[in-house]
């Protein structure tokens, strides 16, 4: 088994059946698709068993209660066969090249523990990334997350010998993730500038404003900011950050959260 592709579902009907079939028509064949349904209420369970059905590439996982992102991630890595671990976001749509280019890219380049990739909005068109090379990524990584967690390709071997995501962070799991392996233990990694996923972000999505998810989210960016600025040669445009996270902290708690 070369490739496990992992994905968390949570009431994701609306965009499951394209994220799935994303997947299963990738023009790389040889893969294993872990789903995790975390606790779905909606028909979530029903669409990945109506694939599961005629593809037995893919694993099902089910969580009776909702346990979040992160540990959900952990059940598949734990159980995967694949050599490399390819993320997939259930509202994303991976385009039918996207895992061949991405294992080829490691495979030739040993030195390499993960890749991103770019990728495009749909709502907008715009594209997802700004940092491609490892040594703007260092530069500029303490100070905001240069990755799209759904389009990581990482060597499974690097998750087992420097740790799987912590599961003490509820979201910014993946930042903390990056942080670690690049800053604490100095691997490389890099986007690469081929557009491979199309990132569906719904009106609704933008026009939300989750005061509490932001609020977890960003606090738990200070703390992994915190965590390896030591490590960073960015220390002080790395504080600078920190101060700006924890002063929209501050103005969203006092006046809420801003109009987007």
């Amino acid at each position: 088994m070369k490739i496990s592709v992992i994905m968390s579902v949570y009431n994701g009907e609306k965009h499951i059946e394209d994220a799935i079939e994303s997947i299963l028509n990738q023009t790389f064949r040889n893969f294993e698709f872990i789903i995790v349904d975390d606790g779905s209420f909606d028909n979530s369970l029903k669409i990945i068993k109506k694939y599961a059905a005629f593809d037995n590439r893919i694993k099902i996982i089910r969580n009776l209660q909702n346990i979040g992102l992160t540990k959900s991630l952990n059940k598949t890595i734990k159980i995967s066969k694949g050599d490399f671990i390819a993320r997939q976001d259930v509202d994303d749509f991976s385009l039918p090249n996207r895992l061949k280019i991405q294992y080829d890219y490691l495979l030739e380049n040993l030195e390499y523990s993960f890749y991103g990739c770019n990728g495009t909005i749909k709502q907008t068109g715009k594209e997802l990334l700004k940092f491609f090379e490892l040594d703007e990524i260092k530069n500029n990584l303490i100070i905001q997350n240069c990755f799209t967690h759904s389009t990581i390709f990482i060597r499974k071997q690097i998750l087992e010998k420097y740790g799987y995501y912590d599961e003490n962070y509820l979201y910014g799991q993946d930042y903390e993730l990056w942080c670690r392996l690049i800053y604490k233990h100095n691997l490389k990694a890099k986007n690469l500038t081929e557009k491979l996923i199309i990132q569906s972000v719904p009106l609704e999505k933008l026009k939300e404003k989750n005061k509490e998810k932001f609020l977890i989210q960003k606090k738990n960016f200070v703390k992994t900011k915190l965590k390896y600025i030591r490590h960073s040669k960015n220390r002080i445009r790395g504080f600078v950050s920190i101060i700006k996270d924890i002063a929209e902290i501050a103005y969203v708690i006092l006046f809420g959260m801003k109009d987007q």
